[in-house]
């Protein structure tokens, strides 16, 4: 299947690999130019220029602003649940897997990509509010689906205890987890997490989070 595209003002016709390349190009493109200059100063001729692309490209492909950088967003939570199954899959014990979770999802959900879009998302809650709702549904809706599972084999294994709501043990994980560390980095009070600091907070969470729920005797 070919698929018809106006590329740099030339017409021609590319594949569906080609373009997906295309979008990634794109995409990381819009990234670039978000980085430098903002949401409320990034504009789809800017992303256009920045990826060599029209930008009839960009507004046949995306509509808009909100949904190129609605689609980063989506892609992002993507790798989030790839990570979140990968840790699922390769832990049998689910307190291995909770306790593997935390630095994964420090590490990528605090990092500067992430500090970016949430700051975008903020400066477009007062236009659209599109990226926000994109956070919430594509990647907190996963990951909160994805360690409620894993806190339901906790209570099923005996390892917390046998009252305990699944989804109300995944929420306060998540909660020690990140704590205010996305405000905070959102409103440029806080820095990218190193290395030392998520595995602390990371451990942090798992501990008080067993001790709160943990089955005793």
């Amino acid at each position: 299947m070919y698929i018809y595209c106006q590329d740099r003002s030339r017409k021609h016709t590319m594949t569906p690999d080609k373009q997906d390349e295309r979008r990634r190009q794109i995409e990381a493109a819009a990234f670039d130019v978000l980085a430098e200059k903002g949401y409320r100063s990034t504009s789809m001729l800017q992303i256009a220029k920045r990826a060599a692309a029209s930008n009839q490209t960009l507004y046949a492909w995306y509509g808009n602003k909100q949904t190129l950088f609605q689609s980063l967003i989506e892609e992002n939570a993507r790798n989030v649940k790839d990570l979140l199954r990968d840790a699922l899959d390769n832990h049998s014990d689910p307190q291995d897997t909770l306790r593997a979770l935390g630095p994964l999802l420090l590490a990528f959900t605090t990092g500067e990509k992430a500090i970016i879009m949430n700051r975008a998302a903020i400066a477009d809650a007062d236009e659209t509010g599109l990226l926000g709702e994109a956070i919430d549904s594509a990647a907190r809706h996963e990951m909160v689906a994805l360690i409620t599972a894993i806190m339901t084999q906790l209570v099923a294994a005996g390892r917390f205890r046998d009252d305990t709501d699944p989804a109300d043990a995944a929420e306060s994980y998540i909660s020690l987890l990140f704590g205010e560390v996305q405000l905070r980095q959102a409103l440029g009070r806080m820095d990218v997490l190193d290395r030392t600091a998520i595995a602390q907070r990371a451990e942090r969470a798992f501990d008080l989070t067993s001790r709160l729920y943990g089955a005793t005797g």
